[in-house]
């Protein structure tokens, strides 16, 4: 059967993430959760120099040395947390990992196995400060994943008509939501927004501006029409 997985953008504030494994990879793992203001505890017998480091730093990061061969040792730690990451190169070791933390019902980040992991870490790439896109292969090439990333990212960076737009919808959510507060109303407005023809022909060359003027003079024009008052 053929595993389908779809793409989430998880807020993962204060959120617990057990790590077992201390070497390269788990501190590759430890470190981006780490990054995105998670919780992470990382259980083994090892630690690299970079989360000896960080953990002197940062009180998110715990290193916790256990013999992650035992049972009741791995399962007292998945139990505290909501993700596990396996990262281990000993097969028993991330076979038993599996198993409890299944057994548990917590999401699992094998770093070992591509086809059975359930959180799959994506190459990310970000541009115009705030619009954000992922790549993976699910473990087929991670080097062509990464490939993949740079070149839509170089794409995107040489394209001013999107980086307008971009700027343009931003401003006009933002100002919409000032003046028409019901989303269910907001919805189908910005479909108008964006086939308009002023707005699309100031979009079209880079004029940012005169993009968000037109934006505004719409939402101006429909607010009216719903019967808001417009404080000006």
């Amino acid at each position: 059967m053929k595993v389908l997985r779809i793409p989430l953008w998880l807020e993962m504030e204060d959120r617990r993430v057990l790590v077992v494994g201390g070497g390269n990879v788990g501190t590759r793992r430890a470190l981006k959760f780490l990054e995105a203001g998670a919780r992470v505890r990382v259980l083994s017998l090892y630690f690299s120099d970079k989360l000896r480091e960080e953990a002197s730093r940062n009180p998110r990061l715990e290193l916790v040395e256990g013999d992650a061969s035992r049972e009741d040792v791995v399962r007292e730690h998945v139990g505290w947390a909501d993700i596990v990451v396996i990262a281990t190169d000993r097969s028993e070791i991330n076979e038993l990992v599996w198993s409890i933390a299944k057994s548990m019902r917590k999401w699992v980040n094998d770093a070992t196995n591509a086809e059975r992991t359930e959180i799959v870490v994506p190459y990310e790439g970000k541009v115009f400060d705030g619009l954000r896109f992922a790549v993976t292969s699910e473990g087929r090439s991670g080097v062509a994943a990464r490939w993949a990333r740079d070149r839509i990212k170089r794409c995107l960076e040489s394209d001013l008509e999107l980086k307008t737009l971009f700027e343009a919808m931003t401003y006009a959510k933002q100002f919409m939501k000032k003046v028409i507060p019901d989303a269910k109303k907001r919805f189908s407005i910005y479909f108008e927004i964006e086939d308009d023809p002023m707005f699309r022909k100031a979009v079209g060359r880079g004029d940012v501006e005169e993009a968000k003027k037109r934006a505004k003079e719409i939402i101006l024009e429909k607010a009216k029409e719903l019967g808001y008052i417009i404080q000006t």
